[in-house]
């Protein structure tokens, strides 16, 4: 398992987990990974977009931040440049949900719970292939699923961060 903290420039090109967008928005990034975001090849995902767009849909429209949490959700979608947003293809739609279906059966949910986190752990198994496709690395703080991952794909790969 590698973490952020203990690599030094030049960063691989590192494929963007929802996490990372998350913790940016909520300034819960530690300085490294400040510092790789800065200077590394970002690259981004449709899925990681979907995850993000979804919170329109669950954040309560009647709390007072929740148009403040959307508008700046979106200003980060909007600032993805075209060129560098990765789409999974039709064979990675297929061997992500053959991991997905793994990486919940290999974490012991119960019958019930791996209906509930089968979309959660099909949307990290996509980002994960994709980022392999392309030559990417996954950035995550989500160890449990990314490094489970990696031991079922050896092509495959994750950078680890802590927030704060």
């Amino acid at each position: 398992m590698r973490f952020l903290s203990s690599l030094k420039p030049p960063f691989p090109k590192l494929l963007l987990d929802t996490t990372v967008y998350i913790d940016a928005l909520q300034a819960r990034l530690p300085d490294y990974a400040e510092i790789a975001l800065r200077t590394a090849s970002l690259w981004h995902s449709t899925v990681t977009e979907a995850e993000l767009a979804a919170l329109a849909g669950l954040l309560d429209p009647a709390h007072p931040h929740t148009a403040s949490a959307i508008a700046q959700v979106a200003t980060s979608i909007e600032l993805r440049p075209a060129h560098r947003i990765l789409t999974p293809d039709r064979d990675t739609w297929r061997e992500a949900g053959i991991l997905a279906g793994l990486l919940a059966r290999l974490q012991r949910y119960g019958k019930n719970e791996r209906r509930k986190a089968l979309p959660k752990v099909l949307n990290d198994a996509l980002i994960f292939l994709c980022a392999a496709k392309n030559g990417c690395v996954v950035l995550t703080r989500n160890v449990s699923d990314f490094d489970l991952l990696m031991q079922l794909d050896e092509m495959g790969q994750a950078v680890f961060y802590d927030s704060l």
